[in-house]
């Protein structure tokens, strides 16, 4: 038996090596508007039940079901801050170009229904606030899949008179990433280009559209 570790903290218990993927997430997007520009949006993502069970055993300490405010803050500093390394698995296009946050705000962790939950704020500047854009939550690393369900996008609009966009899902070919296949349980390099051994992924992009 041995530990495996998710972005180099979060950890599972796993007998011998095991394939990609090894975390499953259920990710929903909560976007925020001021008239025709996005400020930022929420991600809320939720944890399959086993990883949970590790995350619970591991951080809710007075085992009493819940994270307290001091626990999130370990969850915080002692694993999601991590993430941070690998653009905290948000990939941001606009056109053509794709960028991910350098940091998020207001994280916190929860437990529901026996599933762990973690909810952060994604600022956006305005090179991407204004006009059409897409949010792919996708672990370049491919250890951890990332799934969308039915309501997988809201929108609140803070300036009256102005509606809000419409939010579809669509797997553009022309904006891969790769991956690589056969990397160990703690393999977490991320690639920008094609190469040896690896393969391609084409992540599925929740699309901001104000087109109509």
């Amino acid at each position: 038996m041995k530990r495996l570790f998710m972005a180099g903290a979060l950890t599972l218990l796993a007998v011998g090596a095991w394939a990609h993927p090894h975390v499953f997430i259920q990710a929903t997007l909560n976007f925020e508007f001021e008239g025709s520009s996005c400020v930022g949006f929420w991600e809320e993502w939720t944890f399959d039940a086993v990883f949970s069970a590790e995350l619970a055993h591991n951080f809710d300490l007075d085992g009493n079901g819940a994270f307290s405010d001091a626990e999130q803050q370990k969850i915080h500093n002692g694993a999601f801050i991590n993430l941070r390394k690998y653009g905290f698995y948000t990939l941001i296009r606009s056109g053509s170009t794709r960028k991910s946050p350098q940091a998020v705000e207001s994280f916190s962790a929860t437990l529901r229904d026996g599933r762990a939950v973690y909810r952060f704020y994604v600022p956006l500047d305005d090179a991407l606030a204004a006009g059409d854009f897409s949010v792919a939550i996708f672990d370049t690393t491919y250890y951890s899949a990332i799934q969308y369900p039915e309501s997988f996008a809201a929108g609140t609009q803070k300036r009256a008179g102005y509606s809000l966009p419409s939010f579809s899902r669509q797997v553009d070919k022309r904006y891969p990433v790769y991956y690589n296949p056969s990397g160990g349980a703690q393999d977490m390099t991320t690639y920008s280009k094609p190469g040896p051994g690896l393969q391609t992924a084409y992540p599925e992009e929740i699309l901001v559209s104000f087109g109509g």
